[in-house]
């Protein structure tokens, strides 16, 4: 081995990192695949199915995923739909990074990201979306009807909080516009987690889950 070449040495180039591989067809990419950061964890991974099967995306559709954070559920929609896009509006500096770093991890190029807050920052996205996601603590009757408005006839919207006023604002704006074929979930995952040779079971965060269809 020539002088300079040894493994050692600091001018040597490191090997690319491999994108993440996962071969199922199914949803549900395991937490671990995500990166996370302190005050951003992933959704988990029964509550992103759900989500997905709530929202019914299609191959192609063009989605806005409103308050990115990891981008877990964001990556999980682009993976299902190759010949679609998601574009994820996202105000946290360190939130848009991890979600970059999670992109780039999972080697998903139909993901794009905005840096923004609805309902202004809506503005930077594709407009006339067939679906949207909207991840938020409590979400804004300003933030819903823009999405409302921006969303395609026959479009579906998902919203997950885990805020009850969220949930009754969310629910009585739906009312207002004339939301179709809403429908409300309350989730709770429980995972068993052992300690010594003891096994139990412990529940994440529960989440609202509401659903709706606009008119055509």
């Amino acid at each position: 081995m020539g002088a300079g070449q040894g493994a050692g040495d600091p001018t040597r180039r490191s090997e690319p990192e491999a994108a993440f591989q996962w071969d199922f067809v199914t949803p549900g990419l395991p937490d671990q695949a995500f990166e996370d950061a302190p005050g951003f964890t992933p959704t988990p991974m029964e509550l992103r199915v759900m989500l997905l099967a709530h929202l019914r995306p299609r191959a192609d559709s063009m989605v806005w995923d409103v308050g990115g954070g990891t981008g877990a559920l964001a990556l999980e929609i682009a993976r299902l739909m190759p010949l679609g896009q998601v574009h994820t509006l996202e105000r946290d500096p360190e939130a848009i990074e991890l979600l970059e770093r999670n992109r780039r991890h999972l080697a998903i190029d139909n993901l794009h990201i905005h840096a923004g807050e609805a309902p202004d920052g809506l503005s930077l996205l594709p407009q006339h979306p067939d679906r949207v996601v909207l991840e938020v603590g409590r979400p804004l009757a300003s933030v819903l009807r823009a999405i409302w408005t921006a969303l395609q006839p026959r479009g579906r919207l998902v919203i997950s909080t885990a805020s009850l006023e969220g949930l009754v604002d969310a629910t009585n704006t739906l009312a207002q516009l004339e939301a179709r074929d809403v429908q409300v979930v309350q989730a709770t995952v429980h995972r068993m987690q052992r300690r010594g040779s003891q096994a139990r079971l412990a529940a994440a965060e529960p989440l609202f889950l509401i659903a709706a269809e606009r008119h055509g």
